[in-house]
């Protein structure tokens, strides 16, 4: 029997499930169960570019694929007549110029740029950064107390990231607000010309930075980069490529994180009045918003390097895999009660930062960036509220990402009181 999307044509050419639509992006979870229980490793055609892509939705799988060295994220790893197909697809990527950095790499390079970067996001960096970190959420959250009415990511959930890792690497103060108008550019716009013209500007902007760091090095992580560039331990364009993932590509897991953690506890009022009287459940509030709504749909999709089987199914050499990590998240054969949001559970084995060689090089301080943000906005604000009909919400165009565009919420530093 073929399994029909409602709405889907049927047919022959008819695929059972499409997991880019568009209609699905407001709440996937459903289709994603689908999937699970009746193609758990499913074969999609994409339409337009005839690429072969297999999502993965058991958590099982996921991790399988997420471990495999047959399943890898570089494609000049494949023979050019495999590799053509997803070379025009990269072709049309309005960022490919800066995709040299450790997200895109497989070991060797991945490993010798990821013990470069790595002492940065090291337990005792992060615990130092800690301070910091909540004055800037709260000097953010004072701005938004001011109006009654604040859209959340634009005012909080994006600039703090931005702030954040530019103190990491030494940026300038006074260039926030070009590390900002580009991360808006390039997360926002949604044009490809508009996203590649800001990323060709980013990149001219992080070789003057990195041309001074090596001029005039500081106590920073882009002098330490720099210095490493001099010695020949990274190249240029994998030292302005991996600038880029910290400050504006790692960003958006941030940005989503702190928006659906937000998000959810609205949505599940119960749990805002848990938080409220248990403070010190925020972090496992956080664990349960990575595992519930993640800010991250599914990993790069991986090129498979020689035939792998997955899941009872042989997917071929030269396919791609696309592990869905917020299918994997929601796995009952895992997770008890997977569509019940609970911020004390435990234990809590996600999969929201991925897993294996690529765990998010930056989890820690993502993670403390949301503790704090929530934490304080929970603790500034006794009444919040959304300012929009929630189905109104627009969220992240494709499925790679996964976050609201804005959040407007009403504040009231009294409840009841306007």
């Amino acid at each position: 029997m073929t399994v029909t999307e409602p709405g889907q044509p049927s047919g022959p050419a008819a695929q059972p499930f499409d997991p880019a639509a568009a209609r699905h992006r407001p709440d996937p979870h459903p289709l994603f169960h689908r999937m699970r229980e009746q193609a758990p490793v499913y074969r999609y055609v994409n339409p337009g570019s005839g690429r072969v892509l297999w999502y993965l939705t058991r958590y099982a799988d996921v991790q399988r694929a997420l471990l495999d060295p047959d399943v890898g994220r570089q494609l000049d790893r494949l023979p050019p007549e495999l590799a053509a197909p997803h070379r025009r697809a990269e072709m049309r990527d309005p960022l490919a110029m800066l995709r040299r950095n450790v997200f895109h790499l497989d070991p060797p390079d991945h490993t010798r740029i990821r013990r470069l970067m790595a002492p940065a996001f090291g337990a005792r960096t992060v615990a130092a950064l800690e301070r910091r970190v909540h004055r800037v959420a709260g000097e953010l959250l004072d701005g938004m107390a001011a109006g009654g009415e604040a859209d959340l990511i634009r005012e909080l959930a994006l600039p703090l990231p931005v702030l954040v890792v530019a103190d990491l690497l030494g940026l300038p103060p006074e260039d926030r607000a070009r590390l900002r108008g580009w991360s808006d550019e390039i997360v926002g716009s949604g044009d490809a010309g508009r996203i590649r013209r800001a990323g060709l500007e980013f990149a001219a902007y992080a070789n003057e930075r990195i041309d001074e760091r090596r001029a005039h090095p500081g106590d920073d992580l882009l002098s330490r980069l720099a210095e490493a560039e001099r010695t020949g331990g990274i190249s240029r364009a994998e030292l302005v490529s991996s600038v880029f993932q910290l400050l504006l590509a790692g960003d958006e897991t941030t940005v989503n994180l702190i928006g659906n953690g937000v998000l959810e506890l609205l949505r599940h009022p119960r749990q805002l009045d848990r938080l409220r009287a248990r403070p010190e459940l925020i972090g496992s509030m956080v664990e349960e918003a990575l595992r519930f709504n993640g800010p991250v749909g599914h990993s790069r999709p991986l090129y498979v390097l020689a035939d792998v089987e997955i899941g009872g199914t042989v997917i071929p050499r030269g396919d791609v895999v696309v592990p869905v990590l917020l299918a994997a998240n929601r796995d009952p054969a895992v997770f008890p009660r997977p569509d019940v949001f609970d911020i004390a559970r435990s234990p809590n084995r996600h999969l929201g930062f991925g897993h294996g060689a690529h765990f998010c090089l930056g989890a820690a301080l993502a993670r403390l960036q949301a503790v704090a943000a929530i934490g304080a906005l929970v603790r500034r604000f006794p009444d919040i509220a959304l300012a929009v009909d929630p189905a109104g919400l627009e969220w992240t165009p494709d499925l790679f990402l996964h976050g609201v565009r804005r959040l407007p919420l009403r504040l009231r530093l009294e409840a009841g009181v306007a």
